[in-house]
């Protein structure tokens, strides 16, 4: 079904991600490098949807490099999922992506 490639999906970026900081866990990933498809906007807004759910769950969290830029990190065992239920704990935040700024 639609869900369950979707949780499979989410489950592959998440253990792509913990692989790289488990592999190099002193280089942050630039948030636009892990979602971007150059071959294809429709993977990545795809990708952008799927790491929305990282995010919310707790298992990663975004924060901004030196130039303001956006990068990647997973959360530390605990930091983001067991205690973040109250409200204001998570933002979310939309962005916006049109087919020319994707080139």
């Amino acid at each position: 079904s639609h869900q369950e490639a979707t949780e499979k999906e989410v489950e592959r970026i998440l253990g792509l991600l913990q692989t790289h900081f488990k592999n190099d866990p002193g280089t942050p990933i630039s948030f636009f490098d892990l979602v971007i498809d150059p071959n294809s906007f429709a993977r990545t807004v795809e990708n952008i949807f799927h790491v929305s759910f990282i995010i919310r769950d707790g298992f990663a969290r975004l924060k901004l490099d030196d130039d303001k830029l956006p990068i990647i990190e997973p959360s530390k065992d605990n930091e983001g999922r067991e205690n973040d239920h109250s409200a204001g704990a998570r933002n979310q935040v939309v962005i916006s992506l049109n087919h020319q700024e994707w080139q």
